[in-house]
C-alpha cells in the first residue's frame, strides 16, 4: 500500500524543526565545552596562599605560629565580602571574627576594642584599597592599627584611628566615600589617602568599580536590550573567543582592566593626582588636613626575586599597569610635576629587613608597620593634629 505523500510544507516545518534542535543542542554543547575551557583557563593562574607550607608561612609572617596565621587566612574571606552602597556603589559588608572584624560603618576594627566616630578626641581616617585595608593580615596588623600604635607611642593617645579602606578601592571612591562622610556630619582631624597600586588597577576612565559590570548588568535586565544583544554578554563561547582573539581580561577574573595605550596610563595618573587636588581643597575647606601616601608596589622599585616564593607575571594581572604607570609618576615627582603638598613619597620604601609582601601585592605585617611608622612621623612632624 502506497504511503500517501507529505504535504510540502510539513516536510518543510518538519526540516526546520530538525535543523532548530540540531541547532539549540549544538549551542548547548557549544557552551557548556566552552564553559570548561574558561574554567581550566582560569585555574591555570598560579595559586598561592592555600598552598603555603608551614615553612613559607613563617618566612612571610616573621612567625613561628603557622597554625595562628592559617586561622587568621581562613577569615580573610570576609575581606572581599562587600555589598552595595550609594554613589561609591560598594563598601565592605560588616561582619565579626577573631581577626577580621568590619562595623556597621564599613570601617575595619584595629584589635584595640571598639571604634566610636562619635566619641570626642581626635580622629585620623585613612583611606586606601585592599593593601590597605589589610587583606592577608590580622585587624592589629594593618597600616591604620600600626599607625595608632606609632601615634601613642608619640603621645598622642587621644587619637582614634579609623581604616576606612575597601576591597579594589581606589582614589576616585576613595573622595566619593569622604565626601559621603562630610555631607554627614562626620569629619576627621586628619584624612590619609594609601594610594597607587589600585588606581593603576582600574584603568578605564571615565571611572568603573568593581561593582560596575553587576549593576551594569542589572540595567540591561531593565531597560531590556535585544536578546541577542545579552546573550553575547553571557556566552562561554563569546568569551572563550575573546580569550583567544587575545583579551586578557578573560585570563583575569578580577575587575580590573588592562592599559592598552600611554595614553591610558597617562590618564590614570592625571586621574590620581586630580583626586588629590580636590581632597585637599575640600580638606582645606572643610578644617582638617589630607595626607597623600604614594605607596609602595610590587612592580616598582623592588626586586621579587626576594619573595620566599616565585612570583610571575601573570599572578599580577591587571596590576601590571603600575609597572608603566609607576615610573612616569616617579618622573612627575622628581620635576614637580604632581601635587606636592603632604604627599608621602614612599614608593621605594621596604622594611630593612626580613619579608614585604604575603601574597602577590599585600603587605607583610613588618611592612605595613614600616609605611605607618612613615606616616606617623609626617603627622607629627608636620604638626597636621594642633
Amino acid at each position: 500500500m502506497r504511503r500517501p505523500r507529505s504535504h510540502p510544507l510539513s516536510r518543510l516545518f518538519t526540516t526546520v524543526a530538525v535543523f532548530l534542535l540540531a541547532a539549540t543542542l549544538t549551542a548547548a554543547v557549544a557552551e557548556w565545552v566552552s564553559g570548561l575551557a574558561l574554567k581550566a583557563i582560569r585555574g591555570m593562574r598560579p595559586a598561592y596562599i592555600s598552598d603555603y607550607s608551614d615553612d613559607v608561612i613563617r618566612q612571610l609572617y616573621d612567625t613561628d605560629d603557622a597554625k595562628q596565621v592559617r586561622s587568621m587566612l581562613a577569615e580573610g574571606s570576609l575581606l572581599t565580602e562587600t555589598a552595595y552602597s550609594p554613589f561609591v556603589e560598594y563598601r565592605m559588608m560588616p561582619s565579626q571574627g577573631k581577626h577580621v572584624n568590619i562595623a556597621d560603618e564599613g570601617f575595619r576594627g584595629n584589635g584595640h576594642g571598639p571604634r566610636d566616630l562619635t566619641a570626642s578626641g581626635r580622629k585620623v581616617f585613612v583611606f586606601g584599597g585592599a593593601t590597605t585595608l589589610g587583606t592577608g593580615v590580622a585587624d592589629n596588623e594593618t597600616i591604620p592599627a600600626y599607625l595608632e600604635d606609632a601615634l601613642r607611642l608619640a603621645g598622642r593617645g587621644d587619637v582614634q584611628v579609623f581604616n576606612f579602606a575597601s576591597a579594589a578601592y581606589y582614589s576616585t571612591l576613595e573622595r566619593i566615600r569622604l565626601e559621603q562622610m562630610l555631607t554627614a556630619g562626620i569629619k576627621p582631624d586628619v584624612a590619609v589617602f594609601v594610594d597607587g597600586l589600585e588606581d593603576f588597577y582600574h584603568c578605564a576612565v571615565p571611572d568603573r568599580s568593581s561593582w560596575t559590570d553587576r549593576l551594569a548588568q542589572l540595567s540591561r535586565a531593565r531597560s531590556r536590550l535585544p536578546v541577542l544583544v545579552e546573550l553575547t554578554h553571557r556566552s562561554n563561547v563569546v568569551l572563550l573567543a575573546r580569550h583567544f582573539g587575545g583579551d586578557k581580561s578573560i585570563m583575569v577574573r578580577e575587575s580590573g582592566s588592562f592599559c592598552e595605550t600611554e595614553a591610558e596610563i597617562d590618564q590614570v595618573v592625571a586621574r590620581l593626582d586630580t583626586n588629590r587636588r580636590m581632597i585637599d581643597a575640600i580638606a582645606e575647606r572643610m578644617g582638617f588636613k589630607a595626607v597623600f601616601v604614594q605607596q609602595p608596589v610590587p612592580t616598582f622599585s623592588y626586586d621579587n626575586r626576594k619573595r620566599p616564593f616565585p612570583v610571575k607575571e601573570e599572578m599580577l594581572g591587571y596590576h601590571m599597569n603600575s609597572a608603566r604607570g609607576y615610573p612616569k609618576m616617579a618622573a612627575l615627582h622628581g620635576s614637580g610635576g604632581l601635587w606636592e603638598r603632604n604627599l608621602l613619597w614612599l614608593a621605594e620604601l621596604e622594611p630593612a629587613e626580613g619579608n614585604a609582601y604575603v601574597d602577590v601585592t599585600a603587605y607583610s605585617p613588618r611592612f605595613n608597620r614600616a609605611i605607618a611608622d612613615r606616616i606617623a612621623t609626617r603627622i607629627i612632624e608636620g604638626g597636621l593634629l594642633q
